[in-house]
């Protein structure tokens, strides 16, 4: 018989021996077969790898994170604030900020104070995790604050401390602020009465002079004694018809009476006591309020033990697995090369 009619024989690789069988077809029950066969390679590799995730989990750091939540000062927060500027523009109240106002610009002030510091703590060597969110999206009221760190009591102490921090400089700018807005009032409310005394004393020389003049006028006229039934009306060219007599006691009386102040000069008088008076105080001045204080958070974020000792028996399966299959390639492997 000839040997062009021997069935041609198909050789088939390593890999297509190991996972088809002769039909060419995946043979799963067999790739079940040759895993049961390796399960003691499985197991060992799943075991190595919870131990490794085991020891990752103890070396590992870990992060817990503290959050509050703040919204603006409430009006008792503000309100020693707020009386300090009801003096400072007492002259002026059109001028001064409406407590509402007062109280937001307070919170914009925390806000962007304790996004510039999130910002710098994210810029050290080491950095810090300091986050400050929108509860609302685009809304700046309220806030969400957070702080990460490796244990749950430092991570609520030192969200903490940074509010408040962050706070004591607010609070102390708008201290400063007012102290120093205070102190020119003060100068210049001292130097408008001042000016407005030396026009009080320029009238009345200037009226000395004109009852003065008036005095000549009634001498070289011997004018003696008012001839006028009805003075109201008199200018200061007809003042000499009172006489002179009239003249001289109203000459003596305009020296010695005190100087003529209206009612401007009162007003600012009493601001400028109501300045000097005043005892500021920022104490309980706050530029936020809280919806909900740093709490002690009773979850770690990282490392998840259930997750990671999941994620390492699977890894670990997987990799005994292609151990095993890997392995009966390379037999196959041998066997073929063997028989040729």
């Amino acid at each position: 018989m000839s040997n062009n009619n021997k069935p041609e024989v198909v050789e088939q690789s390593p890999l297509r021996q190991t996972f088809y069988n002769n039909n060419d077809e995946l043979d799963l029950l067999d790739v079940i077969a040759q895993l049961w066969r390796g399960k003691v390679t499985i197991i060992v590799a799943t075991v190595v790898m919870m131990i490794i995730a085991g020891i990752y989990l103890v070396v590992a750091k870990e992060k817990w994170t503290s959050e509050s939540i703040i919204t603006t000062p409430s009006a008792g927060q503000v309100a020693n604030y707020n009386a300090a500027l009801n003096v400072l523009y007492a002259q002026y109240p059109q001028d001064k900020l409406a407590i509402n106002d007062l109280q937001r610009q307070l919170f914009a002030r925390f806000s962007a104070s304790i996004s510039a510091l999130s910002g710098s703590l994210q810029n050290l060597e080491d950095p810090l995790d300091l986050k400050v969110d929108q509860v609302v999206k685009g809304q700046n009221d309220p806030l969400s604050v957070t702080f990460s760190a490796e244990n749950a009591k430092q991570a609520q102490q030192e969200l903490m401390e940074y509010i408040k921090s962050v706070n004591d400089d607010v609070v102390d700018d708008f201290g400063a602020d007012i102290k120093r807005n205070l102190a020119v009032k003060e100068r210049e409310l001292g130097e408008l009465l001042i000016s407005q005394v030396e026009v009080a004393k320029d009238k009345k020389q200037q009226r000395v002079e004109v009852l003065k003049q008036a005095l000549k006028i009634a001498e070289a006229s011997g004018v003696e004694q008012s001839q006028l039934r009805q003075a109201e009306f008199l200018s200061d060219d007809t003042l000499y018809l009172l006489g002179t007599t009239a003249l001289n006691a109203m000459i003596v009386n305009e020296s010695t009476k005190p100087l003529p102040f209206d009612d401007y000069y009162y007003s600012t008088q009493r601001a400028l006591l109501s300045i000097k008076n005043l005892k500021i105080q920022v104490d309980n001045l706050q530029s936020y309020r809280f919806i909900m204080k740093p709490d002690l958070p009773f979850r770690r974020d990282s490392p998840k033990r259930t997750l990671t000792m999941l994620l390492a028996i699977v890894f670990g399966g997987l990799i005994g697995s292609a151990i095993v299959l890997g392995r009966n390639m390379v037999h196959n492997y041998r066997d073929t090369h063997q028989v040729r």
